[in-house]
């Protein structure tokens, strides 16, 4: 279930405390957790382990966000590969103590899209998971999310037989290219909570939710949240 970050530290630390560096950069953080496979057409789920760092309503594809590259447009982060509208934004940072599996937020026909890496400031995720992980997480400073070089990112479309516009999600990884594993084809149908892909090394996904939607956002900031267990939206 959805906690605070203090909370969810407490628990990460005694299931850890017996584990060595090995164990877990080669085990711990490359699990895939079995998993319910809930269907509920009143909800979206999370698509990710991880903390969220900002959760945010824009008016244009050209408002501000925050993620790995600090202040970005969805425009800037899609290449323009979203419909021009509005949306609600929500993103989570998977850390070194998630699961990477990344799951189905609502069932749909799923389209994947292969964003181009780009060379940006080479200035990594660490401070700011030290900031999560030494509890300090009231300090959070969005101003130090950033990139590795040459990262691999990819969009999803998910259209929903029951909706008019597409739902998007958008995988960033942390480390290089050739990272974000898939578990489907390019383009096929998929329910709820499958599993949707793998970020080997990676750490952001971002959901981005057409207000068309008419949901209700259930979550906020500094909240540790699991893929297909949480609730992200209830629809109105």
């Amino acid at each position: 279930m959805a906690r605070s970050v203090k909370t969810w530290l407490r628990e990460q630390n005694q299931l850890i405390k017996d584990k060595s560096i090995e164990e877990l950069s080669s085990e711990f953080c490359f699990r895939d957790p079995l998993r319910p496979i809930r269907n509920n057409p009143e909800i979206i789920f999370s698509p990710a382990d991880g903390v969220i760092v900002d959760c945010t309503d824009i008016k244009s594809c050209d408002d501000t966000i925050y993620g790995k590259y600090g202040d970005i447009t969805i425009n800037d982060l899609s290449y323009g590969m979203i419909p021009e509208g509005e949306y609600s934004v929500v993103t989570i940072f998977l850390t070194f103590y998630d699961a990477h599996i990344v799951r189905m937020p609502v069932s749909g026909i799923v389209k994947k899209t292969e964003l181009p890496p780009v060379y940006v400031e080479n200035r990594p995720m660490l401070d700011f998971e030290n900031f999560i992980m030494g509890g300090k997480y009231t300090e959070i400073r969005k101003e130090i999310i950033s990139s590795f070089a040459y990262n691999q990112r990819t969009l999803y479309s998910i259209k929903n037989p029951f909706r008019k516009d597409s739902l998007y999600l958008i995988l960033t990884a942390d480390y290089d290219i050739d990272t974000i594993l898939d578990f489907s084809s390019k383009m096929c149908s998929m329910f709820q909570n499958q599993r949707l892909a793998s970020i080997r090394y990676g750490s952001m996904a971002t959901c981005i939710v057409p207000k068309s939607w008419n949901t209700e956002l259930k979550c906020k900031e500094n909240t540790h949240v699991e893929a297909g267990l949480d609730t992200l939206f209830f629809y109105e």
